[in-house]
Formats: structure tokens, sequence, C-alpha cells
């Protein structure tokens, strides 16, 4: 998955104040693990990425407020990655961290993700990512299962209704379900409830 990046209205002086261009421009997903913000506690579950760290010896503090070095991102990717930056090592060898908002770092260029759940490092950054920000934890894992099954239910489902003949109650059933299973697949937003 690739993330477009709109062109802020202003520059803030704060990187905070981007939050619900994040929110938008990320697709309410992690920018990593590709998590929905409603499987994750709704947007309180999420947070605002320093792609390049904002300490640690790889520090730039001069990409604080600088959207493009901005990603949003559950709270658990974010604590793994942490201040962690490739060393120039690393990065000669191909080891560094996926950036969801260029063409060559698409997810799937980088990884494949199993029917169970599991992920397989296909390059070296997706084994870098992978690793550094622990995309084998067991919550991930479900979650990734459980997404394969719905979609695998509502490809057949699809399949199903626009060519078999059946009666009106089991296509109902089975229209209802299908409405369930794109929810599942395509869920809601919800803004978090702000101060007056």
């Amino acid at each position: 998955m690739i993330f477009r990046r709109s062109v802020p209205p202003r520059r803030y002086s704060h990187y905070t104040r981007y939050r619900s261009l994040l929110r938008r421009d990320f697709e309410y997903r992690c920018a990593y693990c590709l998590t929905h913000e409603r499987y994750l506690g709704g947007e309180a579950g999420c947070t605002i990425d320093h792609f390049r760290p904002q300490q640690g010896p790889s520090v730039r503090p001069d990409l604080e407020s600088d959207y493009v070095n901005l990603y949003w991102t559950c709270r658990e990717c974010n604590d793994n990655k942490g201040d962690t930056w490739p060393g120039s090592e690393e990065t000669e060898r191909g080891r560094r961290f996926l950036d969801p908002c260029v063409p060559e770092d698409d997810h799937e260029l980088h990884w494949h993700t199993n029917p169970d759940g599991s992920v397989e490092a296909i390059t070296p950054t997706g084994e870098y990512t992978i690793e550094h920000l622990k995309l084998w934890r067991d919550q991930l894992v479900y979650h990734r299962a459980r997404l394969y099954r719905w979609q695998q239910e509502r490809n057949v489902l699809v399949e199903l209704l626009a060519r078999k003949r059946m009666s009106p109650e089991t296509r109902t059933h089975l229209e209802t379900r299908l409405i369930e299973l794109n929810e599942y697949l395509e869920p809601p937003v919800f803004d978090r409830p702000r101060l007056r």
C-alpha cells in the first residue's frame, strides 16, 4: 500500500497540528502495520511518528514539524521504532525502514503476507522493518489472518450473489452478511471527542 500525501494548507510550528490531515492521508491506518484505527481503539490508539527520529544518534530536529517527515502510526509500531535509525552500513545493504509514501516502498514489494497472518520478508528493507517494528506480534498475525478470511468470504459472497439463483430470504441473508464484511474490511471512522 502506498499513501499519497496532501499539501498542508499551511506550515504549522508544532507537528501535532497536522493530526487530522495525517489521519486522512494515511487512510486512518498505521503507516507500517496497516491496521485501521477501528482495531486500535479508534483515533486514540494512534499517534504521530517522526520518520527521521527526533532523539538519538540520528536526530533531525530540523524535521520536527516538517509534514513529509510525519507518519500516522499505531502506538505500538511507534514505540517499537522509537529512535531507531539504520546506520550507513545497514543502509548500503538495503536494511532500512520501509517508507510507505514512495512507490518503491509499497508494502507488498518488501514482504509477503500469508493466509495465516504471518509475514515473510522478501527484501532487506522488509526484513529490517519487520524486525524492528515487530510486525510478527501475535495480535497482528491474528488480525491479518482474520482480514484474509473476511476477504475470502466476501469474494465468495459476491460471486454467489452475482451468479446463483436463490430464495429472497437467502439473498437478503447473504447481502446482510456482505454489508457486515465490507464494514469489517473498510471500517467507519470515528473522531476522538475534543474538549470544547
